[in-house]
């Protein structure tokens, strides 16, 4: 299975596994979503997502996806990722080590802390496709000065240093330490009253979620009409499966 869900002592791990780079295509976002969906539980108050896989956390959406006709159906579970994340009551922790890229980068930043391996390499490379990360579009502007958040959605990479000094990242830790860390916060997390957890959640996305959610939402229009029936969108997975250079348009 791509994604499994172990629930312990009111913490809910979400694991993805899905070698060689944990790409998350439509099926898996569904998977993903359906175990997030199942996490709206009063006994829940941390949820943890990592990846099981050695050297990756996740190489983002499935390229393939972002063909025109299988477009609509991956952005509505990318969509669903993103307002499950910002609606769900528990406290939210992402575990990252290794390449963490657009859609895993994306869902990492949608939590509320992200722990990264001191080996994690974060990066938005959509826009090297003729595409660009919708999610990312509507949420970072929010978390990051405008310039900052624009040099990532061009496509610039940081290492989990600098990604904590911006403050993409809350931590950085070995990467031999990098689950046990992430246990140990979510068991330090759990302990407190869930009264309070759920209280502080709710108090702080009573305005952000929503608010994150409706740019992300006109992020997502603005790529359905823009960019998705344009010849640049076909070029780019055609080169990118070709492993050649690609020939975009000059309108």
């Amino acid at each position: 299975m791509p994604v499994s869900l172990h629930i312990h002592d009111g913490i809910a791990e979400v694991a993805l596994a899905r070698p060689p780079l944990n790409v998350l295509d439509t099926d898996t976002l569904r998977q993903l979503n359906a175990a997030l969906g199942q996490l709206e539980r009063r006994d829940i108050r941390v949820i943890l997502i990592c990846s099981q896989l050695p050297n990756v956390f996740s190489a983002g959406v499935d390229i393939g996806d972002h063909a025109a006709e299988r477009l609509d159906g991956m952005l509505a579970e990318v969509r669903e990722n993103a307002r499950l994340l910002l609606k769900l009551r528990a406290v939210t922790i992402a575990a990252i080590h290794g390449s963490t890229l657009g859609g895993g980068a994306e869902l990492a930043m949608l939590c509320d802390l992200v722990i990264a391996a001191d080996d994690a390499v974060l990066a938005l490379p959509e826009i090297s496709l003729a595409a660009f990360p919708p999610v990312a579009a509507g949420l970072l502007p929010e978390r990051l000065p405008w310039t900052t958040a624009m040099r990532l959605l061009v496509g610039e990479s940081i290492d989990a240093t600098r990604a904590e000094r911006l403050g993409v990242v809350s931590a950085v830790v070995e990467r031999s330490r990098l689950l046990d860390a992430a246990r140990e916060r979510a068991t330090q997390l759990a302990a407190h009253s869930a009264v309070a957890l759920r209280a502080l959640v709710s108090a702080t996305r009573i305005e952000r979620g929503p608010a994150t959610l409706r740019r992300i939402d006109a992020a997502i229009s603005t790529y359905q009409a823009q960019v998705g029936p344009a010849r640049d969108a076909k070029e780019g997975i055609d080169a990118f499966l070709e492993k050649r250079p690609p020939a975009w348009s000059h309108r």
